[in-house]
């Protein structure tokens, strides 16, 4: 797929990319566990109902899934995406 930019030629060079910005959110932002707690924390309040962790990583990968529905090409989008369905996988 050639993207804005970006250019995979393998769903595993997409999947690679996104196992990379794991890694490097990771040094920036701390381990996405905490990070998904913490919002899961601050929507259960905001919300006033339970939200986990995983519900979390789910509805950002929709976020990002919204944004592929209306511009495909855009390379950062399909990375997020893939990020966020890996966490929600392994929560």
């Amino acid at each position: 797929m050639d993207t804005a930019g970006g250019n995979w030629s393998s769903a595993r060079e997409l999947l690679n990319e996104a196992a990379d910005t794991i890694a490097d959110r990771g040094a920036t932002y701390g381990h996405y566990d905490l990070t998904m707690l913490r919002t899961a924390k601050l929507w259960t309040d905001f919300l006033e109902r339970e939200i986990d962790p995983m519900d979390v990583a789910i509805c950002m990968a929709l976020v990002k899934l919204a944004r592929i529905m209306e511009t495909p090409t855009v390379h950062d989008s399909w990375v997020d995406f893939c990020v966020y369905a890996a966490i929600a996988g392994e929560l």
